[in-house]
């Protein structure tokens, strides 16, 4: 079995992206969903990305990698397209309960707030009928601070999934939410 190294970002059935079109993405050859609308603004200097559509193979399964998934297409249209200079986000979720949707709120704050992004918001989804429906909004720039946070933070994420790819093939549990976050924050500590 190929070791897992990093998401695959691309066009539909691995064609290559054109900037604007939804974002596809795979690990290896499992298509996990795609990143759409992707929106290509202020004269090609801004991408905005709104929500992840995962597939019915990812949403059979109890792993959580949409943090990955943002992440690995921040990585990929930042290396890829030298205009971009911002990611913008406009990321909802379809929660019913008030409380699992503020920890998916705040999670995915925190999140954008670790890889430099400003004026990050905590919003109700105004067309919403759960109460458990917020937006998070938020900028990521390019520049040699964020793009250090951006790789900081996709290593870990990648780190992660990996620890759950190994541990589904071992058939033993993961590492807890507990154990992993201690050690990250030691890590976060050493650099």
């Amino acid at each position: 079995m190929q070791t897992f190294e990093e998401l695959r970002c691309s066009g539909p059935d691995l064609a290559p992206y054109a900037l604007g079109e939804p974002i596809h993405v795979y690990d290896r050859i499992a298509h996990l969903g795609t990143l759409d609308p992707v929106h290509v603004t202020h004269g090609g200097t801004n991408v905005h990305i709104t929500r992840f559509v995962a597939t019915q193979f990812v949403k059979s399964g109890k792993r959580n990698f949409d943090p990955l998934v943002l992440l690995e297409a921040i990585s990929f249209i930042s290396e890829r397209f030298v205009a971009v200079q911002t990611v913008s986000f406009s990321l909802g979720s379809e929660v019913a309960s008030y409380e699992d949707g503020m920890k998916i709120a705040s999670a995915r704050s925190a999140l954008l707030q670790r890889i430099g992004a400003h004026g990050v918001t905590i919003s109700p989804q105004s067309d919403s009928v759960a109460p458990g429906n917020f937006v998070v909004r938020g900028v990521w720039a390019y520049n040699e601070r964020n793009l250090a946070a951006l790789g900081r933070c996709l290593e870990r994420e990648r780190e992660i999934y990996r620890d759950c790819e190994l541990s589904a093939g071992r058939g033993t549990a993961p590492r807890s939410l507990r154990s992993r976050l201690r050690r990250w924050l030691a890590r976060d500590g050493d650099s």
